[in-house]
């Protein structure tokens, strides 16, 4: 891509036809590109996917990437897959077995080989939560430790801090290494953080800003472009909790199938309604920025509103304590949205009249000259004015 497709314009590309469609006409390209950056560096890029406090869920959603799905990404995008434990099979190889790890007993070895060796480690992904918290009678960190290394346990803290000082970019994949998820919900004892968190906490500075890339799980496809950006050596543009701002700018609630509903202050009071706004059951749209609905998920097929229930917001900063918990209040301070407070439209559309008027204005406030990358259907670079936290 390089010269052809500059980052901008590649990530305003993803924004706007979806993630799948611009990998797909850009495949070409972006092989290409990655091609070049494995021979400048001698060879193949080199991965490594730690697993610390999750449930692995966004390794399964990885394996269900579509364009391209994995197999691709990792046998045709130049990458080698090092230390990857939860597909480490001799069936399927991923880097370890043509290394001659074929043992369950010496599966550790490319992990160990990256974190206290020579052995190169290009781009580190971190799925889940570091736990920095020190059990009774012990040392810190033993919550989570990850097999023997000269006879002594090693902590998932521990291959956290050497190995993201010596990574050319971190990449924290899912809620619980973005922001700490459920791990590190209010009243958990393992002190259970999100990366960025734990590595402040050590004193460890990485080459290249954490790039965040939140979700129970994650979208695969966000994923894979993020990492086709960093593999061609360009850093992607992202806001201030780290995340790459083509994925995380609008809100859930803006792209809602029921935001029309919204508009016309029809409130569902039952989750059986079909057309209804769950803004007053408990939605947290409004709060959650992600790209859901313009990307979608399963190959483009659809996302989570679409289906029909409503927006649990796993993609925010909090998830799960407040705001988005307790999941069927609605969120405490109620914002005001193109100018008109939810309370009020539900209110004045049953006036009559009054409805109209509020209808008015937001159609008024809808109509005022967009910027060029608005019409474009390009997000801002900034979050929308109607910010609701």
């Amino acid at each position: 891509m390089g010269a052809e497709l500059s980052r901008r314009d590649f990530l305003k590309l993803c924004a706007l036809l979806g993630v799948g469609a611009v990998v797909t006409l850009y495949s070409y390209e972006i092989k290409r590109v990655i091609a070049q950056v494995a021979e400048q560096g001698g060879g193949k890029i080199h991965l490594i996917w730690l697993n610390l406090a999750s449930d692995t869920g966004c390794t399964i959603s990885m394996l269900q990437a579509s364009n391209p799905d994995l197999i691709e990404a990792v046998e045709n995008l130049g990458i080698s897959a090092d230390f990857w434990k939860a597909i480490m099979t001799p069936d399927y190889d991923l880097g370890w077995v043509t290394a001659g790890y074929t043992q369950e007993d010496l599966s550790q070895v490319p992990l160990f080989n990256a974190a206290f060796g020579s052995a190169p480690v290009d781009v580190l992904v971190v799925e889940g939560a570091p736990q920095i918290g020190t059990p009774q009678g012990s040392s810190q960190g033993y919550f989570c430790t990850t097999g023997k290394y000269n006879g002594s346990p090693v902590t998932g803290y521990d291959l956290l801090q050497r190995l993201a000082a010596k990574a050319s970019y971190v990449v924290a994949v899912g809620q619980c290494s973005s922001f700490g998820g459920i791990p590190a919900a209010s009243g958990n004892l393992t002190g259970a953080m999100s990366v960025r968190d734990a590595l402040n906490q050590a004193s460890v500075s990485t080459k290249h800003p954490i790039i965040n890339i939140p979700g129970c799980p994650a979208n695969p496809d966000w994923t894979l472009i993020t990492l086709a950006t960093i593999l061609q050596g360009k850093d992607p543009d992202l806001d201030d909790q780290g995340r790459p701002k083509a994925f995380f700018t609008s809100y859930i609630h803006d792209n809602c199938p029921r935001r029309d509903a919204y508009n016309r202050g029809q409130m569902a009071k039952t989750f059986d309604d079909p057309v209804g706004c769950f803004w007053d059951l408990g939605c947290k749209g409004p709060i959650t920025q992600s790209a859901c609905a313009k990307t979608k998920w399963n190959g483009g097929i659809g996302f989570c509103t679409q289906a029909g229930p409503m927006c649990w917001g796993c993609m925010h900063p909090n998830f799960p304590d407040p705001p988005t918990s307790a999941f069927y209040a609605p969120v405490a301070d109620t914002p005001t949205i193109l100018g008109v407070n939810v309370d009020e439209v539900g209110e004045v559309a049953i006036a009559g009249a009054a409805g109209i008027l509020a209808v008015h204005a937001i159609r008024r406030s809808v109509g005022k000259k967009k910027k060029p990358e608005e019409e474009e259907g390009i997000p801002p670079s900034e979050p929308p004015s109607e910010v609701r936290q």
